[in-house]
């Protein structure tokens, strides 16, 4: 089966133009954990990644940029007790035309990617291997991604490096909740362009991470609630540049 692609925005495939474009793909509906991948227009590379998932009890556990970040891929499974509902995932990448380089490390639990030089950290993507994502998200200084997931499981942070006018990190203030799941957002200011999306929670699983509109969102499920309320906090990043 097919996925549906959308450009979001395309300033065209060879612009000189700054501006991003992007596009995203999601997955036919269906019970079962599934992979969706995404492709910049030619002339442009990967700079910020999102993922979500709709459906109860789904969780994102692979947001993959390609080594030559020209496309994204993401995976998403069931957890607990899973969901007879059919569901789906879908991928979005950000593109902008310019040289960029991935940065790849690996750890347990949590791993951190650091840009070198004068470069500075675009977006922020991961991988974990039977755990949930508890954070994807810049460093204060923009200097590399850190990632996080729930439980002693193997981790892997990508971090998109580069270079963009006027780059700055927005967010990071946490909301405690007090609901089963939920939702926060963080807007860049003025003409700023958005990247990249990044969030944590603390004491439960991130659904989804998406740069969107002004801003980006991260929505996050509290696993082990049983439908009761628990205490947990979200907090959701931003970069933006000019």
């Amino acid at each position: 089966m097919s996925t549906a692609l959308l450009v979001l925005s395309l300033t065209g495939p060879n612009a000189e133009s700054d501006e991003l474009v992007a596009v995203q793909a999601t997955s036919p509906a269906s019970s079962a954990g599934k992979t969706v991948s995404v492709s910049c227009p030619s002339g442009t590379k990967v700079v910020g990644t999102g993922a979500s998932v709709t459906g109860q009890r789904t969780t994102i556990t692979r947001v993959r940029p390609s080594a030559d970040l020209t496309a994204v891929e993401v995976t998403a499974v069931e957890h607990g007790a899973g969901t007879v509902q059919p569901w789906t995932v879908t991928v979005r990448a950000n593109c902008a035309p310019g040289e960029y380089t991935l940065v790849s490390k690996s750890g347990t639990k949590n791993a951190e990617a650091a840009c070198s030089g004068d470069q500075k950290v675009l977006g922020v993507a991961g991988e974990t291997d039977g755990g949930h994502f508890t954070k994807m998200a810049p460093r204060n200084n923009l200097q590399g991604g850190l990632v996080e997931a729930s439980g002693n499981v193997d981790v892997t942070a990508h971090a998109i490096c580069g270079t963009r006018p006027g780059l700055v990190l927005r967010g990071g203030s946490s909301t405690v909740v007090m609901t089963k799941t939920a939702s926060k957002s963080v807007a860049c200011q003025g003409d700023e362009q958005v990247v990249s999306a990044g969030g944590a929670v603390a004491g439960a699983i991130i659904d989804d991470v998406v740069p969107a509109g002004y801003g980006a969102t991260v929505t996050g499920e509290a696993a082990d609630a049983q439908g009761q309320a628990i205490r947990w906090s979200i907090t959701p990043y931003v970069v933006c540049s000019q």
